[in-house]
């Protein structure tokens, strides 16, 4: 039995509780910010494109910094992938259209490395073996970008010789899968095969079919095929290796893989291939965007209770938010979510108020991004739409002021026509944009706003996006995966239903990020603010005994690099600090302007 002490002393600890939780709650309420974004500046005051890296301005005389020669269109995707990769080492690059035309250049220094396109060079001209000979035993380092007609080096011992082949197997085989193995790219070892043929449907889309060449002793593969019979991997087909010199060193690629933004990874593996440590720059950036979400506007009443018994609103709260939550908490990634008020503005359904205040502060609550979107499913003009979009979040968050946007399918000539012509977008500062295909990832949009590539569908990941987003980690630690969740309101097949896309989605991340977790989660702004560190940054570095050094100059306070190194261990770092990312691999924090590695 409970005494009135007793009693008394219980009811008051329970008003007490009672009171300080409604305390709580009114706090939040009142005192949570979600009205403005923190993230919102006056973009002209921000490292712009006139502050970046520019390697036609960057030549060294004294031969201080690396050059990279690459011989073939420069319009083309693999002469893109290389000019990239070298501006975004901070690299001198110089295109040539021809073997010829590079050696009448007369350049009197040798090239650190020296990548062509196979295809683009005349192989019946009998100096051509020779003259890449010649550069190999100077010193240059030789990347084949793709390779020549199998024909092509059946006929050539000198350019067998120089690929380290020692026969054509066979002309063209078909692998049942493809093996990247450790030590490559960062992330570790990877093999692109399943016996599910419903998942293999889904992800496969690697090259499988490709010349099949065996290699002399004298080689490395970091990537072979998978082929249907069982046999010694040595002998699987090659898809990337390399054949050691006495001076320097030849890579190759079997097949296409160079072409996309991929390539970056793969330059600067083989770069750190060829040295005995490698130290470059990095945006240390891992973002997820949830583009369209929330749509806060009841369309498409027909299907959303067909597909889910509810309304498109309550289909947002009751299982989209509280998933993409689970989801995020589950991974390092940062979250920005593009808010579409409307995904129609040709029907009678208007936005709600109510969802905006209710996601903006669960936004809040999240440490997310709030951004805006610039798609709609109607033939509404996009300026028409913002304008709408504008009235909509000023009834109620007056002072909010958007500083990310999502381009969704607008063309460059719309961005264009709509930036510094459109209130709603006048802080805006970075574009997030659909990954296009090329290797220009991270850049800039215009002279103040950055553009920033969603390499990634985490809904419906293949094969051949693992292999790019794994490049990409290696080149520039950064990283986009994104999820469309106007697909579920406005579903074309099974794939598109909710339940599945999340599901989908928080496997693919929880499974294939997993790896990168020492890069920093960020949000699109916080990724902005990164992307034109890493643009503006220039450094240089040396060693002396056990010691690197680094000095770097840039716009911000801190400089991320990834140091790789053949077998040594980081055991001391003045100026800085260090995360240990894998074996042989690690970030590097730089907080001042010299950093001193000790191995």
């Amino acid at each position: 039995m409970v005494s009135r002490r007793n009693y008394f002393t219980i009811t008051v600890i329970m008003i007490v509780v009672f009171f300080m939780f409604q305390f709580t709650n009114a706090v939040l309420e009142g005192w949570d910010g979600y009205e403005e974004n923190a993230y919102a500046q006056d973009r002209e005051s921000l490292a712009g494109r006139g502050s970046a890296y520019q390697q036609e301005m960057k030549e060294s005389p004294d031969n201080s910094r690396e050059r990279i020669v690459y011989i073939g269109r420069a319009d083309g995707a693999l002469g893109k992938v290389v000019y990239n990769w070298a501006n975004y080492t901070k690299r001198e690059a110089k295109i040539y259209n021809t073997i010829e035309e590079y050696a009448q250049a007369g350049e009197g220094t040798v090239p650190a490395m020296l990548a062509v396109d196979a295809e683009h060079i005349d192989w019946e001209q009998a100096s051509v073996c020779e003259r890449l000979e010649e550069w190999v035993e100077k010193g240059a380092d030789l990347v084949f970008c793709n390779l020549p007609e199998v024909s092509v080096i059946e006929e050539s011992q000198k350019l067998r010789k120089l690929l380290g082949i020692k026969e054509v197997r066979k002309e063209e085989t078909t692998v049942e899968g493809i093996h990247l193995y450790e030590g490559f790219f960062l992330g570790g070892e990877v093999v692109y095969r399943t016996e599910d043929e419903e998942e293999a449907e889904k992800r496969q889309d690697m090259e499988l079919s490709f010349p099949w060449y065996s290699l002399s002793s004298d080689t490395e593969a970091y990537m072979r095929g998978i082929p249907e019979k069982e046999m010694d991997v040595k002998d699987y087909p090659p898809v990337i290796w390399r054949k050691r010199f006495h001076n320097a060193q030849v890579f190759a690629v079997n097949g296409d893989y160079m072409e996309d933004a991929a390539g970056l990874g793969i330059l600067a593996a083989m770069s750190a291939e060829t040295k005995d440590y490698e130290l470059y720059p990095v945006v240390n950036a891992q973002n997820m965007v949830i583009m369209n979400c929330p749509g806060m506007a009841s369309e498409n009443k027909e299907e959303m209770e067909a597909q889910y018994g509810q309304s498109m609103a309550e289909m947002f709260r009751n299982i989209a938010w509280p998933s993409i939550v689970s989801v995020y908490r589950r991974n390092t990634l940062g979250l920005s979510c593009m808010l579409a008020p409307q995904y129609d503005y040709g029907d009678d359904q208007f936005p709600s108020q109510t969802e905006l205040e209710f996601y903006m502060k669960r936004l809040k609550e999240q440490s997310a991004e709030a951004g805006l979107s610039g798609e709609s499913v109607s033939d509404t003009p996009i300026g028409q739409k913002l304008d709408e979009d504008e009235r909509f979040v000023k009834k109620s968050l007056p002072d909010y002021r958007f500083s990310s946007f999502y381009a969704g399918e607008l063309t460059e000539l719309e961005l264009d026509s709509v930036f510094g012509e459109e209130d709603i977008l006048e802080a805006v500062r970075t574009v997030a944009r659909d990954y296009d295909g090329g290797s220009e990832v991270v850049g800039y949009q215009s002279e103040h706003i950055t553009s920033q590539s969603i390499l990634s569908d985490g809904a419906t990941y293949t094969y051949r996006e693992d292999f790019r987003m794994r490049g990409v980690q290696t080149a520039l630690g950064y990283s986009s995966v994104g999820m469309d969740l106007s697909r579920a309101v406005y579903p074309a097949d099974v794939q598109d239903e909710i339940d599945r896309m999340i599901s989908d989605f928080s496997w693919n991340v929880r499974t294939n990020w997993k790896n990168f977790s020492a890069f920093s989660g960020t949000t699109l702004s916080e990724s902005d603010q990164r992307i034109r560190n890493f643009l503006t940054l220039d450094y240089e570095e040396k060693r002396e005994g056990n010691t690197i050094l680094l000095d770097f100059t840039g716009m911000g306070d801190s400089a991320w690099f990834v140091l790789r190194t053949d077998g040594e261990r980081i055991s001391h770092i003045e100026g800085g600090d260090f995360t240990m990312l894998e074996e042989n691999a690690y970030l590097i924090e730089a907080d001042q302007a010299h950093v001193a590695i000790e191995l």
